[in-house]
């Protein structure tokens, strides 16, 4: 953890969002804290920062004093890649090249080698990637996302399989967003989490037919899943996730069939052998009875007992924060 001065703090702001406060950019220093620098394509580099090439790499520029003087923070601290890429998209009269340098610099740093290394070490046998629906390119004319990081979701994909550890992705965001939050890519100005830009005020049905969102989602599914295979992922990738964290106003009997559409998709793709696992609306005991028989052998569900934005939990120790999941 770097070292923080307290002006840094005109630089890494903490935004609250319904009485949530986002840590990220304190957990991982400077998380893509932009200055007007930054937009123009002059990347700058605090000293700490995890996602930074290496100082000996030509790409490298410090945020010395100099630097910040001259380079302004932006008004709001980015919370998502929608407010990222937005930022970059609207000084370039609507160009998201410099977006994609800066993000291509963020995914070839961010992750390393000797990360996966580690992670082997500890004794994991998998891990969980988080991708983003557009990583492929399905991107609409007014969305800011910028193509880009399937090449480094491959390389990830290589070094696991150096260590001999198995990828399980999971689709991490939708269009329109599942939740509301940031980790869906966009965050709404809803002033509450919701689901409804994804299913569409919570039908399940528009003509006859899932909502515009849910049925891109599907699709990006297959291509993701079709992508993985083509690309000779599947001795690695041997599990996907269909959604994280879909809140828990999303309308329950469309969540439901978009599991079970999603599962076919995977398994046609990649193989019945494939492990699929899904989110369960921040309420598990609403899938009791879901996915039961034996036909749905090899699914899961994914559960998250969020411990790191109560303050009640913050000062438990690891041994102690086991004890209160059990």
């Amino acid at each position: 953890m770097a070292e923080f001065k307290p002006d840094d703090f005109n630089y890494i702001r903490g935004v609250n969002i319904g009485g949530w406060l986002v840590l990220e950019n304190y957990i991982t220093p400077y998380f893509f804290s932009l200055t007007d620098c930054h937009l123009k394509g002059d990347f700058r580099f605090y000293k700490g920062q995890i996602d930074a090439p290496p100082a000996s790499s030509p790409l490298y520029k410090p945020m010395d004093e100099a630097a910040r003087k001259k380079c302004k923070p932006l008004p709001k601290h980015p919370v998502d890649e929608w407010s990222m890429t937005s930022y970059f998209r609207d000084a370039n009269q609507r160009s998201s090249a410099f977006a994609k340098q800066y993000l291509d610099i963020h995914y070839d740093n961010f992750v390393t080698r000797e990360d996966i290394a580690e992670i082997k070490a500890s004794g994991a046998s998998h891990v969980r990637v988080p991708v983003g629906h557009w990583i492929l390119g399905d991107i609409k004319g007014n969305e800011p996302y910028v193509e880009g990081g399937w090449k480094y979701f491959k390389r990830m994909v290589g070094w696991c399989k150096e260590e001999g550890i198995q990828v399980w992705p999971d689709l991490h965001t939708a269009p329109g967003s599942q939740n509301g939050f940031d980790n869906s890519g966009h965050r709404l100005g809803t002033g509450s989490p919701t689901c409804s830009g994804w299913d569409h005020n919570h039908n399940i049905t528009v003509d006859g037919e899932f909502p515009y969102n849910v049925k891109r989602t599907l699709r990006i599914i297959d291509q993701i899943t079709s992508t993985i295979v083509a690309d000779g992922m599947r001795d690695v990738v041997t599990g996907f996730g269909l959604l994280n964290d879909p809140f828990n106003d999303c309308n329950f009997d469309t969540v439901k069939e978009f599991y079970n559409q999603g599962l076919e998709i995977v398994r046609k793709n990649m193989g019945q052998d494939t492990a699929v696992y899904v989110g369960d609306m921040f309420n598990a005991g609403k899938f009791n009875s879901f996915w039961t028989t034996d036909e749905f052998k090899g699914t899961y569900m994914d559960s998250h007992l969020y411990q790191s934005f109560v303050a009640n939990a913050r000062h438990l120790s690891p041994r102690q924060h086991i004890a209160l999941v059990w």
